[in-house]
């Protein structure tokens, strides 16, 4: 799943791509044309809580080639975390936006999901509002078909449809889920999750007004539709962004401003590429990151980020060290983490990004000559302990 896009923003954990619904429109075009199969997630803050308690969940968010943010609560903490994202984009917006696409340019689309007949009424609504648009295919599957394990009917019909963008209606987390076990079955340039888009679009569910959409105010007028469904998850939802925010700003307000010049220099081992951060992990030296990811995939060689000389961290630079990751193990290769020091650490895990990242340890460490084939790595935890893994045998993912 590769792109040419700028590096995400790191939002609560979160690889949020600061763009505008016309910016993701463009850039989905780019992923169809790439050749490769993309993963496109919209993230709202339900996302985010069920991503905390579901570290599977969380690394197909990272691993996504576009994560946009389907909520204003994420645009605002970007706000306040110093790296503003451009806007909301929700995937009811990208919905006939792709429509719109299709119309032009003749991009296939396929609606998968939603409830009853509702994803062949929102094909009719398209159809009628934008002349020309390529909807090949529509299927709701049962909730019993989605349990069985094996979807080869719902493969089979995507198959014959042949389109360039798959739009996936199951609810989250259920169509990342499902999307990232077919993905390479799909045989679909782009996929995306969309929610409850269709029922929204064929006026199910009532839409707000938009100057209520810009005050960050559209869930109120959801949960005044469906109080007793959405009740319970918008409580849990604005209780938790509660708990964890303090921690999230308190840890970005304990780093000290850093003002000098900050540079990245390599040191490289037939099989290790070494990389060390010098001054501030920023948007400014994301370049010099993604440049040297792809030298350590041309070389084969696994990568390891020293932060022993880093003075400062913000969003967008780890947003950047995200993409990087997210780069590396798309060539099948790790990224792994050296030189923490307590307030790294503490960071990443108050800005809950601390389940993504392997820690790198040396036999060298240890007062021994390093071998590359007994380097070894572990997950990272706030006060340092590790569970050690052998760097050859580290799950993907």
């Amino acid at each position: 799943m590769k792109r040419t896009l700028k590096h995400p923003i790191a939002v609560l954990g979160l690889p949020l791509d600061s763009l505008t619904a016309d910016g993701a429109v463009d850039a989905i075009e780019c992923l169809i044309q790439s050749g490769a199969t993309h993963q496109i997630a919209t993230a709202n803050l339900d996302f985010w809580l069920n991503s905390l308690s579901d570290r599977h969940l969380h690394r197909i968010i990272a691993g996504c080639s576009l994560v946009l943010p389907d909520g204003m609560p994420l645009v605002w903490v970007s706000k306040l975390l110093g790296c503003p994202l451009a806007e909301r984009v929700t995937g009811v917006d990208l919905v006939p936006r792709l429509a719109e696409l299709s119309a032009r340019k003749g991009y296939r689309l396929f609606l998968l999901g939603g409830k009853g007949n509702v994803a062949d009424r929102a094909k009719q609504l398209l159809e009628e509002r934008f002349p020309g648009v390529q909807i090949v295919g529509t299927y709701a599957p049962s909730e019993e078909q989605m349990e069985q394990h094996d979807h080869t009917e719902i493969l089979e019909r995507i198959h014959a449809a042949k389109p360039e963008i798959l739009l996936v209606a199951l609810g989250n987390p259920k169509q990342e889920k499902w999307i990232w076990m077919h993905r390479k079955r799909l045989g679909v340039p782009v996929a995306m999750g969309v929610g409850g888009s269709f029922e929204i679009l064929v006026g199910d569910v009532w839409r707000a007004p938009e100057w209520i959409q810009r005050c960050g105010l559209e869930w109120a007028m959801r949960f005044v539709q469906e109080p007793s469904r959405l009740g319970p998850r918008y409580f849990r939802d604005f209780l938790g962004l509660g708990r964890r925010l303090p921690l999230t700003l308190l840890a970005g307000w304990m780093q000290r401003p850093y003002l000098g010049a900050s540079h990245v220099t390599t040191v490289t081992s037939p099989q290790v590429m070494h990389v060390y951060v010098h001054g501030k992990l920023s948007g400014e030296i994301a370049p010099g990151l993604l440049a040297t990811a792809r030298t350590s995939i041309a070389g084969s060689q696994v990568m390891v980020l020293h932060f022993s000389g880093v003075r400062q961290i913000t969003a967008a630079g780890l947003g950047a060290l995200m993409e990087v990751r997210r780069t590396l193990l798309d060539a099948g290769l790790t990224l792994s983490l050296a030189g923490l020091r307590f307030k790294h650490r503490f960071l990443l895990h108050a800005w809950c990004a601390h389940p993504l990242f392997d820690e790198w340890e040396s036999t060298s460490a240890h007062g021994r000559s390093m071998a590359k084939d007994l380097e070894t790595a572990g997950r990272i935890d706030l006060h340092g302990k590790q569970d050690v893994l052998s760097a050859q045998t580290r799950i993907r993912g």
